[in-house]
This record gives C-alpha cells, sequence and structure tokens, in this order.
C-alpha cells in the first residue's frame, strides 16, 4: 500500500496524560485563536478510531447491535476511512496500546504517518486516573498494573479500547519501529510548553508561525479550561469523577502529596524499567 495512504498521524497515550491539553492547543492554533478556545471543541481537530458509530458508517450495522467479533473484524475498516477522510490540518486521539489482541492489529501501520505519543509520570497518573475514574488509589494501580486493562465497550460511545499496563502501553507505542513516533513527557510540557509544542507541529509537519503559536499556548492554558468548564461544562467529564471535574489540577507532582509511600513504592517497582527509560527517577 502506497504511502498515500498513511495519512494518519496518531495523538496516542494512556488516559489523563495530556492528551486533551494538546489537541486544545491544535485546536487554538489551526483556528488562530484570539481568546480563549472553547474545549468542546477540540473534537474538530481530531478524529478517534475508537468512536462506535465509525464501525456503524463501515459496515453498514446498526451500531448498538454490533458485538466485539465485529469491531474486531471492522478496525482496519474503520482506519482506512479515516486515512481517506482525514485533514491536513487534523490528528487522530488513540488511547489504545499498538498491540494485537486475539491476533488482530489496533493500529495499522499502513494508515500511519506517524505517532506524538504523550506520557506522564506514572505516580501523577494514578492520582488523577483515581478522581476520574471514581476509584481509591489502591484500586487505581491495580488498574494501571492489569495486563488486561481496557476502556469502552458495549453501550458506550467508543469501542473497546485496549490498554494493559502502564508499562505496555508505553513500551507498545515507544519501542515499535513500523513509523515514526514523538515521545512527549507532560513534564516537559509544563514546564516549556511553547518550545514542546514547537516540536510537534514540525514534528507533524504544520506550518510553524511563531506568533501563532504564542496566542495558542496562552489561549489554551491550563487555566482556560479550568474557567470555560467551571461556567459552561466539559463534554469528556467521566460522570464517575469525584471531583466533578476534568480540568482539576493539571500540576506536576500532586501524587507524591497524595499517595503514600508504599503506594509510591508499588508503582516504581512494577514499572521501574519504563520509569528508568523515561528519567522519571
Amino acid at each position: 500500500m502506497g504511502a498515500e495512504n498513511r495519512r494518519i498521524c496518531w495523538l496516542a497515550s494512556y488516559p489523563k496524560s495530556g492528551n486533551t491539553w494538546t489537541r486544545a492547543f491544535l485546536r487554538a492554533y489551526q483556528v488562530d485563536a484570539r481568546s480563549p478556545i472553547n474545549p468542546n471543541d477540540i473534537g474538530k481537530i481530531s478524529r478517534s478510531e475508537s468512536r462506535r458509530r465509525y464501525f456503524g458508517l463501515v459496515s453498514g450495522i446498526e451500531e448498538s447491535s454490533l458485538d466485539e467479533a465485529a469491531i474486531r473484524s471492522y478496525r482496519r475498516d474503520v482506519q482506512e476511512l479515516i486515512a481517506k477522510e482525514i485533514g491536513d490540518f487534523q490528528v487522530a486521539k488513540t488511547h489504545n496500546a499498538t498491540v494485537s489482541p486475539f491476533g488482530e492489529r489496533l493500529i495499522f501501520p499502513e494508515f500511519t504517518r506517524c505517532a506524538v505519543y504523550l506520557v506522564r509520570n506514572p505516580v501523577d497518573v494514578v492520582d488523577s486516573l483515581a478522581d476520574h475514574n471514581g476509584l481509591s488509589i489502591k484500586d487505581a494501580i491495580k488498574l494501571m498494573n492489569d495486563p488486561g486493562h481496557q476502556i469502552g465497550g458495549p453501550g458506550d460511545p467508543f469501542v473497546t479500547q485496549f490498554l494493559g499496563t502502564w508499562s505496555d502501553h508505553v513500551r507498545s507505542w515507544t519501542q515499535q519501529d513500523s513509523f515514526p513516533v514523538l515521545i512527549v513527557r507532560y513534564e516537559d510540557l509544563k514546564q516549556n510548553a511553547i518550545a514542546v509544542f514547537t516540536q510537534v507541529l514540525r514534528f507533524i509537519g504544520w506550518p510553524v508561525d511563531h506568533q501563532r503559536i504564542a496566542r495558542a499556548n496562552e489561549y489554551c492554558s491550563f487555566e482556560h479550561l479550568q474557567e470555560f468548564e467551571m461556567r459552561n461544562g466539559f463534554g469528556e467529564l467521566s460522570d464517575r469523577s469525584v471531583s466533578g471535574k476534568f480540568f482539576r489540577e493539571g500540576r506536576v507532582g500532586t501524587g507524591k502529596k497524595r499517595l503514600t509511600s508504599e503506594q509510591a513504592e508499588q508503582i516504581n517497582a512494577h514499572h521501574e524499567a519504563v520509569i528508568q527509560q523515561l528519567k522519571y527517577c
């Protein structure tokens, strides 16, 4: 299959690692924002290969009637459709790992141009994951350590997405060689967002305008996103969220304050190799 079909640029991450913030920046940059953006519009910058309606489109089957076997058989068709329809200034969001459950791919290199992989310190991820899913820290740690961890599925607007453990997810994207991957650490974004977002734009092949980058960075700031959600709500907020906020804190190091030393050590022991690889120790 020719290079003309390799049009998807993935924005991939384990949940709660900066994917939404990055899409907010790309949306602000796309429209050359001159005021704070509406985060409910960030879907205009991205597609999701796990959205159930795509499977209804390619299969001709009523969405609610699609079982897991049918979904597995149509994943490739969905990504082929996205590759044909995706705009030059759009990306595709995914939380899937690049694995092959049941012997069938989740991410297809023949439709992939590149990927930006967003990653965050797992001690902070578990704190955010617990709040988002209405879990205790103990149960969130179990989830991050679960090789069978899945999200979405029957009755959900998104089909089943296969995450696995946090380490397995990171490795699946960063240690494959089917397409180029830019690794972006959430902590680096927080430290120097303009420099990192500039790197992202260059990597995905968008034109770089430094004044436009500065405006986009200002108008997609975490504070602006928080204020918008407080006043208007945000469509990606989980109905299980403990805090009732999607844009809760967005800080680096909150996990260390909320986890016990034993809980932090449990995460570090389970994910030691990848934590060292990413220089989180």
